[in-house]
C-alpha cells in the first residue's frame, strides 16, 4: 500500500538527479500514500548509511525536497507510506528500516504480525523499533541471510512467508554495500488494496552508470517489468544484474 523507489549507481548522486524527468510525478503519489516518507542512502565506498524519515506529506515537505536534492549516495531507497489498516502512523513505523549495513523497505500487508515473528531469530527480537509487519519481514530476511547467504537467504524468507502467512504483497527492496535486491511477490487473488491493475507491479531501468527500480503509477511504464514471483539482484561493484525466479 506504499510506493517504492531505489537506485544504485557508479557515482554518488541525488534522487532528483538520478530520476530526472518525471521525479515530480513520483513525489505526487505521496498525496495518496500520505503517511510519511523515508530515505536510506547507503554508500558502498565508505560503508555508511544515512537515514532520513518524516511524517509530513512528501509533496509539501521542505525536508523531503532538501533530502532528494542534496543527499548524495551511490545507492539509496525511498519509501512513500500508506499505512496498513490497524498500524499506527508514527515515525517509528516509517520505512526504510536499517540494521547495520542493511536497508530494507516493503510494500504490502502481511496479515499476521505474530505469525511472522516466529521466523525471526530470537537474538533479533530485541531489535524491533516499530509495530509493523514490514520490520518483522526484514528481520526474517536477515535471519535467513545469516544461515544461507544473501540471495538464498532472501529467497528462503520469501518462500517461508508465502507458504505460512496470509499476505497481499511482500514486494521489497534490500540494499547492502555490495548488492541491491528487489523482490516482486504479490498475491494475485487478493486485490483488496489494489487501486489499478498494476498496483503491485515493479519495473526497472538499466542505463549507463545507474540501475533504477520502482513501483508503477507515475509514468515509467516503458521500464522493464519485474515479473511476479521473481527477484532482481544487482552487483553494486559493476552494476551487472540478474533476474531470477524466486
Amino acid at each position: 500500500m506504499c510506493r517504492l523507489l531505489g537506485y544504485v549507481s557508479n557515482e554518488e548522486r541525488t534522487f532528483a538527479d538520478v530520476i530526472g524527468e518525471g521525479f515530480e510525478n513520483f513525489v505526487e503519489l505521496s498525496k495518496e500514500h500520505k503517511h510519511g516518507w523515508g530515505i536510506s542512502a547507503n554508500s558502498a565506498t565508505n560503508r555508511s548509511t544515512a537515514l532520513v524519515r518524516d511524517l509530513t506529506l512528501a509533496a509539501e515537505s521542505e525536508k523531503f525536497a532538501e533530502s532528494t536534492n542534496r543527499l548524495k549516495s551511490d545507492g539509496a531507497l525511498l519509501h512513500l507510506r500508506l499505512a496498513s489498516k490497524g498500524l499506527a502512523v508514527d515515525l517509528a513505523n516509517n520505512h526504510p528500516f536499517v540494521h547495520g549495513e542493511f536497508s530494507f523497505m516493503h510494500n504490502g500487508t502481511i496479515k499476521s504480525i505474530s505469525e511472522i515473528e516466529k521466523f525471526v531469530d530470537p537474538r533479533y527480537l530485541s531489535q524491533f523499533t516499530s509495530t509493523t509487519d514490514s520490520e518483522r519481514y526484514f528481520y526474517t530476511v536477515l535471519t535467513e541471510i545469516d544461515e544461507l547467504g544473501l540471495l538464498e537467504g532472501v529467497r528462503k524468507a520469501v518462500r517461508t512467508i508465502v507458504a505460512k502467512c496470509k499476505f497481499t504483497s511482500i514486494n521489497c527492496m534490500l540494499l547492502t554495500p555490495e548488492h541491491m535486491i528487489a523482490v516482486c511477490e504479490f498475491n494475485e487473488s487478493d486485490v483488496t488494496e489494489w487501486t489499478v491493475d498494476s498496483h503491485y507491479e515493479l519495473r526497472y531501468s538499466v542505463e549507463e552508470g545507474v540501475v533504477k527500480v520502482a513501483s508503477t503509477g507515475w509514468g515509467k511504464d516503458h521500464w522493464s517489468r519485474l515479473q511476479n514471483h521473481s527477484i532482481l539482484i544487482i552487483n553494486r561493484r559493476d552494476l551487472s544484474f540478474e533476474v531470477l525466479p524466486l
